[in-house]
């Protein structure tokens, strides 16, 4: 016996399965019509409405459209895994031109850090250099009144007799021995020494300052002359003489002007000799020693870009060195 209903219930299931606007059910919807045909079974070909008939094309018309929205997807997802590999490329040379860029920067300011180095060394020596010149003028300005003192009050002398033979040496008028030539001046020997530095002039400097310390070892100024002498082996890049003259300087004048500056140049020669570690010793061992001073300042900040981690600075006794 023929079930009235089925053609009913066909053509309520093909009409639920064309509303269907979601495009990801579309293919479970097909596959439920399938079913339900094999369910239902053959319908005579008489019994088939026109109506069934157009539903079954549009059937056919949806699945088409499928097939070709799939392969537009697999199109799409081609060219979008290209342009993600492509993207991924330029994201490797970028990474490659940073490194680049990097080492570069890194290079270049180690150069700024050495030139910035010998330019605060030059301005330091040009400004104790001026006020070497004052205290000489100063002083010169002194001399030339005693002289005019002197030469107003000095007798005149007397002529000696006509006919009187030449004077022997030891009596009375005769010329003196020759002596042994005068020791110079401190503060000619330090201000020609400053002098030459500032010129560029590093073998004269060298020589001027050592000068100076054969005749006044003990003074005030000598741990200047002795780091001079220093700055003088750094900026020609002789490092390891450098290091013995900061040394001397250190040793020898452990409470001079130019200790913390010594001991801060010793730390930047040995970093250019590539002594990485012993220069890492020498610059923390100033921040210890001289805290508050602008040599440790200048010592953390090449430890800082060494990537070198320091503790949280405590008092010292230690008073700024000038």
């Amino acid at each position: 016996m023929v079930d009235p209903n089925r053609d009913q219930r066909l053509d309520w299931h093909l009409k639920y399965f064309l509303l269907s606007e979601d495009a990801a059910t579309l293919k479970k919807h097909t596959l439920l019509a399938l079913i339900i045909f094999a369910f239902l079974g053959p319908r005579p070909a008489f019994s088939i409405s026109k109506e069934t008939l157009e539903m079954m094309q549009q059937l056919e018309a949806l699945q088409q459209s499928v097939q070709n929205l799939q392969k537009t997807v697999d199109t799409q997802t081609a060219v979008l895994k290209t342009l993600v590999e492509q993207a991924n490329d330029n994201v490797n040379s970028m990474k490659s031109v940073v490194n680049d860029l990097r080492g570069t920067m890194q290079q270049n300011l180690a150069s700024s850090g050495a030139k910035f180095d010998t330019m605060t060394s030059q301005v330091q020596a040009l400004s104790e250099s001026l006020d070497e010149a004052k205290a000489r003028l100063s002083k010169l300005s002194d001399q030339m009144a005693q002289m005019q003192n002197i030469l107003t009050t000095l007798p005149s002398q007397s002529n000696p007799a006509p006919g009187a033979g030449p004077a022997t040496p030891g009596a009375p008028g005769a010329p003196a021995a020759p002596t042994a030539p005068p020791v110079p001046e401190a503060d000619s020997l330090y201000s020609q020494g400053l002098s030459y530095y500032n010129g560029g002039q590093w073998d004269l400097s060298i020589q001027a300052f050592q000068d100076f310390l054969k005749y006044y070892k003990d003074t005030d100024r000598a741990s200047n002359a002795q780091f001079y002498i220093g700055e003088c082996y750094y900026s020609q890049g002789d490092y390891n003489r450098a290091i013995d003259a900061y040394d001397a300087c250190i040793e020898k004048y452990p409470t001079g002007n130019k200790a913390a500056a010594a001991q801060l140049k010793k730390g930047f020669s040995l970093l250019a000799m590539t002594q990485k570690t012993a220069g890492i010793r020498e610059l923390r061992s100033l921040v210890q020693r001289f805290p508050d001073s602008h040599e440790a300042e200048l010592a953390r900040q090449r430890l800082k870009k060494l990537g070198v981690v320091l503790p949280a600075a405590s008092a010292s006794p230690h008073r700024k060195a000038s």
